[in-house]
C-alpha cells in the first residue's frame, strides 16, 4: 500500500502534460453569451455601487460620532 503512494508522489513533473490538462479543461468551459455578459457586468457595476455607498454612509456616521465625542471638527 505503501508503495503505490510512494510511486505515485515520485512521478515526474511535466510541463507537455501539464499543457494537455489546461487544454482539456478549457474544453469544458462553458462561456457565456454576450447578452449574458453585458448583464453580469451590470449586476457586478450595481452591487459595487450599492457597496461604495453603503460603505461611504457607514464611514460618515462613524465620523460623525467621533467628532461629537472628542469635540473636534474634522476637515476633508
Amino acid at each position: 500500500m505503501a508503495n503505490k503512494a510512494d510511486n505515485a508522489a515520485k512521478k515526474k513533473f511535466s510541463i507537455k502534460d501539464y499543457f494537455r490538462g489546461i487544454k482539456i479543461e478549457m474544453k469544458k468551459v462553458v462561456w457565456p453569451t454576450k447578452n449574458e455578459l453585458i448583464s453580469y457586468t451590470g449586476v457586478v457595476i450595481g452591487v459595487c455601487a450599492v457597496c461604495a455607498l453603503g460603505f461611504w454612509a457607514v464611514d460618515s456616521v462613524c465620523a460623525l460620532i467621533i467628532q461629537n465625542l472628542l469635540g473636534v471638527q474634522l476637515t476633508m
